[in-house]
């Protein structure tokens, strides 16, 4: 769950500390620290949620049917323009035939959706395909990729995704819910924190060249990492990593390093 962060940044305190490459790095906060300090109280309010055993508000992801015990795989193929929905189905049933062997493990749905990707006006039509299981359903999509027909969804990765949600025990979250600030931005975005980096170098061979790590000249002297939230252009944390004694700025966890080693040594630790 994420939500805006507000904060005035020129009021954070500078940090400086030492890392020598010997000792565990100190000084820079964990991705726990981040999320704990940046997310308005969500976190708590989670933990006491669950404590409570209070409802908890989220946005589900994949649903899968699930009908008298028995589990859906269920597999989206797109219907192109120059097919109707029942030829495509007639293809299908053949490459599904021959690749599961047996009609009883698949079935078809029509179904009219939007894509999820790029921005449509009107809905497409899709032919629901479901299987029994997560091979058999893995074994559908591979067959009908390989002949070039767009799938909707194509994971084609093994292994198994699980999310149970039960009938019974789920309630729509009711409109005023819904219009809470907190709760609202919770459900639309992914709480993803982004760690992006700058490395710069020098080269003291003197020939134009940009910087390569085979020559022993060529120093990587400082690294800059920012922390921000997804789609969120506001910094959290700002962390510089540098070879030589500087003062600290505001707004900055500053880490000196004793030497390029020890730099690249720190920033592969966090």
């Amino acid at each position: 769950m994420h939500t805006p962060t507000n904060f005035d940044q020129t009021d954070r305190s500078r940090t400086l500390t030492c890392y020598n490459g010997a000792c565990p790095l100190v000084g820079i906060p964990s991705c726990n620290d981040i999320v704990a300090e940046f997310d308005n109280g969500m976190t708590a309010i989670l933990q006491q949620s669950l404590s409570d055993k209070q409802p908890i508000h989220f946005m589900s992801t994949e649903v899968s049917d699930d009908i008298e015990g028995y589990s859906f795989y269920i597999l989206y193929v797109e219907v192109p323009k120059n097919h109707s929905s029942s030829s495509l189905k007639t293809i299908l049933a053949r490459i599904l035939l021959i690749t599961l062997k047996n009609t009883t493990k698949f079935g078809f749905e029509n179904i009219r959706a939007f894509p999820l990707q790029g921005y449509h006006i009107e809905k497409k039509v899709y032919i629901c395909v479901r299987t029994w299981n997560y091979f058999d359903r893995y074994n559908a999509l591979k067959a009908v990729r390989e002949v070039r027909i767009h799938t909707a969804s194509d994971d084609l990765n093994y292994g198994t995704y699980l999310f149970q949600l039960s009938v019974d025990n789920y309630n729509p979250i009711s409109e005023e819910d819904y219009n809470n600030p907190l709760f609202s931005s919770a459900l639309t975005r992914d709480q993803i924190l982004i760690l992006t980096w700058d490395i710069e170098t020098y080269s003291s061979r003197k020939t134009g060249e940009v910087p390569n790590a085979k020559y022993d000249e060529d120093k990587v002297f400082i690294i800059c990492m920012t922390v921000y939230w997804k789609d969120d252009p506001k910094s959290l944390k700002q962390i510089c990593l540098v070879d030589v004694k500087t003062a600290p700025e505001s707004g900055w966890i500053t880490i000196v390093c004793r030497s390029q080693t020890d730099l690249l040594k720190a920033f592969a630790l966090y």
